[in-house]
């Protein structure tokens, strides 16, 4: 297997993305690397005698995060998200990995690889950390803005063959975002979704859910449009670092602070490790026509090994096989 990397992308490129596809490497990964981006800082980072198992293909220009995703890529070839993403068109990688900009690497899916036979418009799936002490998926996380009730059936069809392939979950529960629990809750889309997923014979749906219960484990699936899982996923985000600093600055800052952090060393640990997305945060965008996984843009060595074993996974599972037999059977 050989995995594309675009080595360019994320807010600690080139260093942070090399490293962690050295990780991967010597940890044993099994896949090929193909590091894609400007060929002196990675070779640098590499060091004079490049390991096994890994290349560089040279690209000389990165989208940035101001540009359009789409304009850029259509003006600019030679992006490292692009020649990634065509790689794995042509058949030189099975899939592509990318810490950098979400819309350049959903953009460079769809205009490259193209859709799934049958999947109508693409999906975004973000893992959250929860209760239960496992991930649940938000689906979509932000690349469909505007969908409507069928798009929710798809995407709900797309995360339940995601959450069987990648994360080993059997028959996974789905839950639909909405204002309330009660079925007749929510606007004229959440209405006619809950209907659409209710009928669904091949989903385990579990019913409406609320924002709160997102973390709390209640379903491993969450269904919902592109901007409200948008809003959702940056708000906890947002929520832990302010949770996460005051416990750092105000119970644990100063010298009887430290003194408290030695006592409670153990539960420090627990805690850091259920808030630990690093295992499982990078997951590929569904809906497109070849292995796009998309990882977090502060991506650092270790989210970023994580990323690409998360990608070997999806090609040696055969995720697209599942995901357009899904729809076909469905259909």
């Amino acid at each position: 297997m050989k995995i594309a990397v675009d080595a360019m992308g994320g807010d600690h490129a080139p260093d942070e993305i090399v490293r962690g596809a050295l990780l991967y490497r010597e940890k044993g990964g099994p896949s090929d690397l193909v590091l894609v981006g400007r060929e002196d800082p990675i070779r640098k980072l590499l060091g004079a005698e490049i390991p096994p198992g890994i290349t560089v293909r040279a690209a000389k220009d990165v989208v940035g995060m101001d540009e359009h995703p789409a304009t850029a890529l259509r003006r600019r070839a030679d992006t490292s998200i692009g020649v990634a993403t065509a790689m794995v068109k042509h058949g030189e990688a099975d899939a592509v990995v990318s810490a950098g900009n979400t819309g350049a690497t959903m953009a460079a899916a769809l205009l490259v690889l193209g859709r799934i036979r049958g999947i109508d418009r693409p999906a975004l799936c973000g893992m959250l950390p929860t209760t239960k002490g496992k991930p649940a998926c938000l689906l979509d996380a932000g690349a469909t803005m505007d969908a409507d009730e069928h798009n929710i059936l798809q995407f709900a069809r797309m995360a339940s063959r995601f959450m069987e392939k990648i994360h080993g979950i059997d028959r996974p529960s789905v839950g639909l975002i909405n204002v309330g629990e009660e079925p007749e809750k929510g606007g004229r889309m959440q209405l006619a979704a809950h209907a659409l997923l209710e009928g669904a014979e091949d989903l385990n749906f579990y019913g409406n859910i609320e924002g709160r219960d997102v973390t709390r484990g209640i379903t491993d699936i969450c269904v919902t449009d592109g901007f409200t899982g948008n809003v959702l996923a940056k708000g906890m985000e947002g929520v832990v670092d302010v949770f996460v600093e005051g416990i750092r600055r105000d119970i644990f800052g100063g010298p009887l602070g430290k003194v408290a952090g030695l006592i409670a060393l153990g539960g420090i640990a627990k805690f850091r490790s259920r808030m630990d997305y690093d295992p499982y945060v990078s997951a590929p965008l569904l809906g497109v026509a070849g292995i796009s996984v998309v990882t977090h843009g502060r991506a650092r060595a270790n989210m970023m090994r994580r990323a690409i074993e998360v990608a070997e996974r999806a090609v040696s599972t055969r995720l697209l096989d599942a995901l357009g037999e899904g729809v076909a059977s469905a259909a």
